[in-house]
């Protein structure tokens, strides 16, 4: 039984995938943090670059961050790094230096995937190591191209603690900007009209000036940064691999939803996140498109599904398709958002 007067422990989960740079900056920002009891994982996700052999290097004290966001600083280096190959999860044994939350400073719990899984799989095979070796109370998944404020994850964790139905909580998400610290909004929390299938992120592309301030209920919380409680993994699951990546996080709220577990928004924790709509890469164009209409059928019903796909190609679809091919001129994009519908269609109608 947990005992319900220390404070609750956090596994906080981290995916590289040919990103090792971005990687190690949100390290540094995280091993900064003022909430002591937190186990730190980073997953790489079979990465095509340096990316191992770099986050070796910075572990060692060996590689600095350049940021803006967050002084580096020698005086946690070495870190000391347990690396875990895929097929020896389940069967390791943690020293007691990983297992006691107290003694994060220098630790890194480093798991090295065969192939890339996805964001979904890949963030899954960390939360089920994590479950059966470290047993937190909580887990968080955490963007490896975000840096994070010092006090993030204790304003997470107060909100987490209000009351036994929170299961999601999000932080206030800054666009990252390389050469000052920006104040531009990108997520607020998340809305879903379940009318259209259409998500919108509370706040996007705003300056902040104080009207995002209001702690609430949301329908969402972007997968970026996402705190999600121990027992509501046990009830829900975890990701559907079926999505590989996008649309997961929101198809995961909205089932801890009819669960009846809010998402809620934590204004006062603070993260920047350099991902942006706008740089969607070809691929990712694929799966959030495709995607939307596996979460349609997972999670609408049927009128629902009729007035998004009446939507989708009385509307979004002649706006994207107008953006990749006449906007943007991009033939790649164009085939991947064409080849989304056509796959997401197949799954709509199966």
């Amino acid at each position: 039984m947990r005992d319900k007067h220390r404070d609750p422990t956090v596994a906080i989960i981290i995916l590289n995938w040919n990103g090792w740079e971005n990687s190690i900056e949100c390290l540094e920002s995280i091993y900064k943090v003022d909430y002591p009891h937190y186990h730190l994982i980073l997953v790489d996700n079979a990465s095509k670059d340096d990316s191992i052999e770099k986050i070796r290097e910075y572990c060692r004290g060996d590689l600095k961050t350049n940021s803006n966001y967050v002084e580096y600083t020698q005086q946690n280096k070495p870190i000391f790094v347990k690396e875990v190959d895929y097929n020896e999860l389940m069967q390791i044994e943690l020293e007691e230096a990983f297992i006691n939350s107290s003694n994060h400073e220098n630790n890194l719990l480093f798991i090295k995937n065969d192939i890339n899984y996805g964001f979904a799989e890949g963030n899954n095979i960390a939360i089920r190591f994590a479950m059966k070796k470290l047993n937190p109370d909580y887990v968080l998944l955490l963007n490896n191209d975000t840096v994070v404020d010092n006090n993030f994850l204790k304003e997470l964790m107060v909100v987490a603690k209000k009351r036994d139905n929170i299961g999601f909580i999000g932080p206030k998400i800054y666009f990252y900007t390389p050469d000052e610290i920006s104040k531009i909004v990108t997520f607020a929390g998340g809305e879903l009209n379940r009318t259209s299938c259409q998500p919108h992120p509370i706040g996007a592309d705003q300056i902040d000036d104080g009207k995002f301030d209001l702690e609430k209920k949301v329908d969402y919380v972007e997968g970026s940064c996402l705190l999600i409680k121990n027992e509501l993994i046990k009830e829900l699951g975890i990701f559907d691999p079926e999505y590989f990546t996008y649309w997961e996080e929101i198809d995961w709220c909205i089932r801890g939803q009819k669960a009846g577990y809010d998402s809620v928004y934590a204004p006062k924790a603070v993260i920047w996140h350099k991902g942006r709509a706008s740089d969607l890469s070809a691929n990712s164009i694929y799966y959030m498109i495709k995607n939307r209409f596996l979460f349609m059928k997972k999670n609408s019903q049927k009128t629902q599904i009729l007035t998004s796909s009446l939507y989708y190609f009385g509307y979004y679809f002649w706006i994207i398709l107008l953006s990749v091919a006449l906007v943007h001129k991009d033939d790649s994009k164009q085939r991947s958002f064409l080849k989304g519908t056509y796959d997401g269609l197949k799954i709509l109608i199966r």
